[in-house]
């Protein structure tokens, strides 16, 4: 098949966040499955094109193109050092990804022309099959920045291919993103005002919902993990407001689990880690302990480490950390944390480190390098998420034989089995409390003590596989269920 992905990150060019990592792996899976498949992703103005060796896509000109009320001229770049078998294609549109940013600004504000970013994106994928020459299959947008590629393909292009037959698979990283703005605003993307009107595609409680309109048009639709497809249907929380029209979709709506590159997480190759170690000999994990104790400014190596990388915030559970931070140092433990996100939470963690120094380490930055040596040099991985679509940290701490702490939501309940079962790889809470966490810790604590339970602990988590060869045949077979969809659709209208 010839499959043509948008999305707003791929990894390693662009990250955020997860979505960048699935982007980045899924392609490269199909594409050894056999499939031929294109990326297509912004060129932001951070990026550069000449460190990247982007070159301008062969026989390819500058392409005027109508955005919202504005003229502007897309331009196409190919990325040479794609994975074997895939394509990427970066693209600038006028003045619109000029800015450093993917979602914000410099200065962490939301682009003023997120709509208009939005749709020159999802412009930019429908119109280049056709620029190309090239026959889609299938078009797999990612999470709400590209939702409105499955709209303008059926809306413009029904009954006939772009060229291909093109049939739409929408992915939800995360139901909470959904670009709500005023009905007023609809031009912006190049629709009509009728779309936005109650009971229109687009029609969100008297607004405008980019996800929306994007769930309703795709063929297919699809989340990152089983549990969390239930959940947001099954919960008007977790389902943001979308619940009834996601349940409405049920027959076309599912969850397949995110993977884990295994090349670039693998504590057996990490070039990140000065000891390397593997389930045959964990003597290099204790190595990167030490060494992260000493850089954390941590002392006292005795204590359960717990590690924590990520965004902070309260989807993430980081405001039910913030409340039990004494209570960990009470308790016996230390903390290391990684991240930025939310001012109020990054103030209590750091109030937190002050009060206890050598206790709690807080570094209120990024850094790979620190991400992997925490998942390496802890003993536990701190993840109390309030919900989580997949999550891939506890699936990097499972390898790296760190036991994660998980809420019993979503991916986390998929891929974390408590350690009281069979084969329990962490250890697993129900509520979104400082009680409930702390009672999954004291469980933790007291295991920790029992050498021979532990290393049994840590070696179940090392021996899953969540690779990206699953996760690629599951979307290989939603690929294969669209196709004879859209061949009657096809077939009905040449008829």
């Amino acid at each position: 098949m010839n499959i043509l992905m948008v999305a707003a990150e791929m990894s390693p060019l662009v990250k955020v966040g997860g979505l960048a990592d699935v982007t980045g792996a899924l392609p490269a899976a199909l594409a050894r499955r056999g499939h031929a498949v294109r990326v297509v992703l912004p060129l932001y103005g951070h990026l550069d094109p000449e460190a990247l060796g982007l070159e301008p896509v062969s026989g390819m000109g500058p392409v005027p193109v109508r955005v919202g009320q504005r003229m502007l001229t897309l331009r196409y770049w190919a990325w040479p050092a794609a994975p074997e078998g895939v394509m990427v294609n970066l693209v600038s549109c006028g003045d619109l990804f000029a800015p450093a940013g993917v979602y914000t600004d410099a200065a962490g504000e939301v682009f003023a022309e997120t709509l208009e970013r939005a749709s020159a994106l999802s412009l930019a994928a429908v119109m280049l099959p056709e620029l190309l020459d090239w026959p889609v299959d299938v078009l797999h947008a990612h999470d709400v920045q590209a939702a409105l590629a499955p709209v303008y393909r059926r809306r413009w292009y029904d009954g006939r291919g772009l060229p291909g037959r093109a049939a739409t698979l929408l992915t939800i990283h995360n139901l909470a993103h959904q670009e709500i703005h005023g009905v007023e605003h609809l031009p912006r993307v190049g629709l009509s005002q009728d779309v936005a009107l109650f009971p229109g595609t687009f029609e969100f409680f008297g607004h405008l919902n980019l996800l929306k309109g994007g769930i309703v048009e795709s063929d297919l639709v699809n989340t990152v993990s089983p549990t969390y497809a239930e959940d947001v249907v099954a919960d008007p929380v977790m389902g943001c407001g979308l619940e009834g029209v996601l349940a409405e979709r049920r027959d076309a709506f599912s969850g397949i689990l995110n993977g884990v590159d295994y090349a670039a997480w693998n504590p057996d190759t990490d070039p990140f880690l000065t000891a390397p170690y593997s389930a045959d000999d964990l003597q290099g994990k204790q190595v990167c302990r030490r060494e992260l104790l000493k850089d954390a400014g941590l002392n006292d190596g005795s204590r359960p480490l717990l590690g924590m990388v990520g965004r902070l915030a309260h989807q993430k559970g980081l405001d039910i950390v913030v409340e039990l931070l004494d209570r960990i140092v009470a308790g016996g433990f230390s903390l290391v944390v990684l991240g930025t996100g939310d001012v109020a939470i990054e103030k209590a963690i750091a109030a937190g480190a002050a009060a206890h120094p050598g206790r709690i380490a807080f570094r209120p930055e990024f850094s790979e390098a620190w991400a992997h040596r925490i998942y390496a040099g802890s003993d536990l991985f701190l993840m109390p998420s309030r919900f989580e679509p997949c999550g891939l940290s506890q699936l990097y701490a499972m390898r790296y034989g760190t036991p994660p702490v998980v809420r019993s939501t979503g991916g986390l309940a998929d891929t974390v089995g408590p350690f009281a079962a069979a084969a329990g790889t962490g250890f697993v809470f129900p509520d979104a409390t400082p009680e409930s966490l702390w009672g999954a810790l004291e469980e933790a604590r007291e295991i920790f003590a029992d050498r021979a339970a532990w290393k049994l602990l840590q070696l179940r988590g090392m021996a899953c596989d969540f690779g990206w060869s699953t996760a690629a045949a599951q979307y290989e077979n939603l690929y294969q269920r669209l196709a004879p969809t859209v061949g009657r659709a096809l077939a009905v209208e040449e008829s």
